[in-house]
C-alpha cells in the first residue's frame, strides 16, 4: 500500500520501519510501501495481480479474520484431536471457511452440537461454513498440516 496517507516511518525506529516499509517502484518514481501480507505479482505492464497472503488471514464477510484463531477456538472442544480452516473462493459468498477436523473419540460432535459450541467461542462472521471430518489431517513431509492438500479438499 502506498499514497499520502501511508505513514513515513516510525519516529526513531529505523529498524522497525524498515521491516514494514520497502521501496517499491511504480509509475516512474520509488516511494515507500507499507508490507500488508498481501502477495502480489507484477506483470510485464506495470500492473499488480493480487495471489494470496503470507500469513492466514482471509476477509470473509467483511471482517478480517485469522484462520489461526478459529482453530484455536476448535482445539477447544474435548472431542477435537486436529483442527484446520482453510477459506476457498465462493462466487456467492466471496469466500467460504471450511474446517477439517479429526477426532478423539470414534463418534464425532454433530453438526449442531458443534456449530453451538462454535458459536459460544467465536464471533458469527468466524464460525465455518462447512465442517469435514477426517481421520487425519494430511500431512507434509516435515509434518505439518498440509495446508495446500486441504485446499484441494475443500
Amino acid at each position: 500500500m502506498r499514497g499520502p496517507t501511508v505513514m513515513l516511518g516510525y519516529w526513531g525506529l529505523a529498524e522497525q520501519t524498515a521491516r514494514v516499509l520497502r521501496p517499491l517502484e511504480l509509475g516512474g518514481g520509488v516511494a515507500p510501501t507499507y508490507r500488508t501480507g498481501d502477495l502480489v505479482r507484477r506483470h510485464p505492464d506495470g500492473n499488480l495481480e493480487f495471489v494470496g497472503r503470507r500469513d492466514h488471514q482471509v476477509k470473509t464477510r467483511g471482517y478480517r479474520v485469522e484462520l489461526g484463531e478459529i482453530e484455536s477456538a476448535l482445539y477447544q472442544h474435548p472431542a477435537i484431536k486436529e483442527a484446520a480452516v482453510v477459506a476457498v473462493p465462493d462466487e456467492e459468498a466471496g469466500v467460504k471457511l471450511t474446517a477439517f477436523l479429526s477426532c478423539r473419540e470414534p463418534e464425532h460432535p454433530s453438526l449442531i452440537a458443534l456449530k453451538r459450541f462454535c458459536s459460544e467461542h467465536l464471533p458469527l462472521y468466524m464460525i465455518p461454513d462447512v465442517f469435514s471430518w477426517q481421520e487425519a489431517l494430511p500431512k507434509t513431509s516435515t509434518d505439518k498440516t498440509d495446508y495446500q492438500r486441504l485446499k484441494e479438499m475443500a
